[in-house]
């Protein structure tokens, strides 16, 4: 989180900023992107940029929460949509933001993003289920109430769980392939040299929510059993 000296900048300050954050990121990924960039487009000194961030990091992932959307508002709209179905809901969740992401106004970002993400990064950017030190009290309890919505609006009756915790650890892992499925879609893209198509990253995901779904083993019938219907 940027430090308080940020915020207390003015508005038209703050967005200047911002706006050179997202113009450098946009051109290169956090690891080849040019803090002099930054501070050039934004009109600061040097010195300053260490008033408000403490690194070029700190910028990057508040830049990604400041006009990432709110994931639990949308994943319990979806599940609204799909009547409490768990895997229908996060396929409408799914579409919805892998179209975003391609097709947004931030979709340079986040091909940068995605493409250069490793586990570290994953982890600032996936949404959190758990604490964030960075956060106020208030803060966790309006997180803490968005999530209980969101399980609260899931249909444990068409599903193999005994209660909201193990629905809870389901969520976590679908999230993962959310996420995973999107980076590893840019860097198969990048492989193959070929345009970032939303229809391709819909197939993975419809895949692997299957697999999660049904099951990847398929049923064997007993040969006695065989046998005795022959």
């Amino acid at each position: 989180m940027p430090k308080e000296t940020f915020f207390h900048l003015s508005k038209e300050k703050q967005q200047r900023i911002m706006k050179a954050a997202k113009k450098e990121f946009s051109r290169a990924p956090l690891g080849e992107a040019s803090i002099a960039q930054i501070i050039k487009d934004a009109e600061i000194p040097r010195g300053s940029f260490y008033q408000y961030f403490e690194d070029k990091e700190d910028l990057y992932f508040y830049y990604f929460k400041s006009m990432h959307r709110n994931s639990r508002e949308e994943l319990r709209i979806a599940m609204e949509q799909a009547n409490g179905n768990l895997f229908d809901g996060f396929e409408l969740y799914f579409s919805k933001m892998v179209t975003d992401i391609i097709q947004g106004p931030d979709g340079a970002f986040y091909q940068n993003l995605f493409m250069h993400m490793d586990y570290r990064s994953f982890h600032k950017v996936a949404p959190p289920f758990g604490r964030h030190p960075g956060h106020s009290v208030q803060q966790h309890k309006m997180q803490a109430e968005e999530w209980q919505a969101f399980y609260d609006s899931v249909d444990l009756s068409t599903l193999k769980l005994n209660n909201q915790e193990e629905l809870k650890t389901l969520v976590k892992l679908l999230m993962h392939v959310v996420f995973s499925t999107v980076a590893d879609g840019y860097r198969q893209l990048q492989v193959e040299d070929k345009e970032l198509d939303v229809s391709k990253f819909e197939s993975e995901f419809r895949l692997k929510l299957n697999w999660l779904k049904n099951g990847a083993t398929k049923e064997t019938i007993d040969q006695n059993e065989q046998g005795k219907e022959g």
